[in-house]
C-alpha cells in the first residue's frame, strides 16, 4: 500500500514538473511577443510634442513603493522568471509538503506547503532588500561620475549615457533599462521615473525629478547632483548607525513574530493529533481561531514599530 501511494505521489510531482515547464515556455513565448510590441509601441520616439508630454505627466506618478505585479517582485529580487527558476520554486516547496504527507497526513502537508511557501517569498523578498541596498550604496558613486562627465563639458544626457559604461552590478542593470528608454524616445527623467517604480527605488525616483526640473529650468545642474551626491552618503551613514542602534529591536520583533508561527507549524507537521483534538473542541477552536487574530495583528504592529526605526 505504502508503495502505490508512493508512485502516485512521484505521478503527482512529474505531472506538476510537466505543467510548469509547459507554462513556462508558453510564458516565455508570451514575453518576448510582449517586449517586441513594447518596444515597437510604448518605447519608440513619440512625434508629437502633444504625446510626449501626456506621457510624462502619465510617468511622474505619485511615488508607490511596492511592487505591482509579480514580475516585478522578481525583477526587485534580481530573479528571472524562467523555466528553470519556477522548476526549482515549486520543487522545493513540493518536496518537503509530499515528504509531510507520507509521515504525518495531510493536515501536516498542507502546514508544510503554507510554510514552504511562506519562506519562499520571504527568501525573495530578502534578496529584493539586499539588492535595493546594493543599488543605494552605488548611487552617490555614479552621480559622481556623471558630475565630472559634465564638468568637462558633456551634456546632462551624453554624461548619464557616458557614465553607464562604468557602472558595476547590480546598479549597470537599472542604468542599463534607463539608457535603453532614453533611446527609445523617452525623456531621461521619464525614464528613471519609470525604472524606479519597477525597481521600487525612492532615491532614484528624487534623481528623475532633481534631472527633470534641470532639463527644463536650466541651472547649475552639476552642483545639484554633486550636493545629492554628498546627501545620498550622509543619509546612508544615518540610516547605517540607526540599524545599528536598532538592532536588537528589530531582532527582537522579528523573533516574536516569527516564533509562534514557527511552533505551530511543526506542532502541525510532527504531531496535528493535537490541534485536531482542539479544533474538534467548540472551546478550543475559539482558541486557535483567537491566536490566528491575535498572531496577525501583534505581527502587524510589531512590523510597524520595527519599520519606524
Amino acid at each position: 500500500m505504502n508503495s502505490v501511494v508512493l508512485l502516485a505521489l512521484m505521478a503527482l510531482v512529474l505531472v506538476l514538473l510537466a505543467f510548469v515547464l509547459w507554462h513556462g515556455a508558453s510564458q516565455q513565448s508570451k514575453k518576448m511577443v510582449k517586449d517586441q510590441f513594447v518596444l515597437e509601441q510604448l518605447e519608440r520616439r513619440l512625434g508629437q510634442d502633444e504625446s510626449a508630454e501626456d506621457e510624462a505627466i502619465r510617468q511622474r506618478k505619485v511615488w508607490k513603493g511596492g511592487p505591482r505585479n509579480w514580475n516585478e517582485f522578481l525583477l526587485r529580487a534580481g530573479m528571472v522568471p524562467t523555466t528553470r527558476f519556477y522548476v526549482l520554486f515549486w520543487l522545493v516547496i513540493l518536496i518537503p509538503s509530499l515528504l509531510a504527507l507520507l509521515f504525518g497526513g495531510v493536515i501536516a502537508a498542507g502546514a508544510a506547503f503554507v510554510l514552504m511557501i511562506a519562506i519562499s517569498l520571504f527568501h525573495l523578498w530578502l534578496k529584493g532588500e539586499r539588492l535595493r541596498k546594493d543599488i543605494v550604496r552605488q548611487l552617490p558613486d555614479f552621480l559622481d561620475r556623471v558630475v565630472r562627465m559634465m564638468t568637462i563639458g558633456n551634456s546632462m544626457g551624453a554624461a548619464f549615457h557616458n557614465a553607464a559604461t562604468g557602472t558595476e552590478l547590480p546598479l549597470r542593470d537599472v542604468i542599463d533599462r534607463t539608457v535603453s528608454l532614453n533611446r527609445s524616445g523617452k525623456e531621461i527623467d521619464v525614464a528613471l521615473h519609470y525604472v524606479s517604480r519597477q525597481y521600487g527605488l525612492h532615491e532614484l525616483y528624487l534623481l528623475a525629478s532633481v534631472m527633470g526640473v534641470a532639463l527644463k529650468y536650466g541651472g547649475r545642474s552639476d552642483q545639484v547632483l554633486e550636493r545629492m551626491s554628498a546627501f545620498m552618503r550622509d543619509l546612508e551613514q544615518a540610516r547605517a548607525e540607526m540599524k545599528a542602534m536598532s538592532a536588537e529591536l528589530r531582532l527582537s520583533a522579528w523573533v516574536l513574530a516569527l516564533l509562534p508561527v514557527g511552533l505551530a507549524c511543526f506542532i502541525l507537521v510532527f504531531n496535528n493529533a493535537l490541534f485536531m483534538g482542539m479544533w474538534e473542541d467548540p472551546a478550543g477552536k475559539i482558541m486557535l481561531i483567537g491566536a490566528v487574530v491575535l498572531q496577525i495583528s501583534g505581527s502587524y504592529w510589531l512590523y510597524r514599530l520595527a519599520k519606524s526605526v
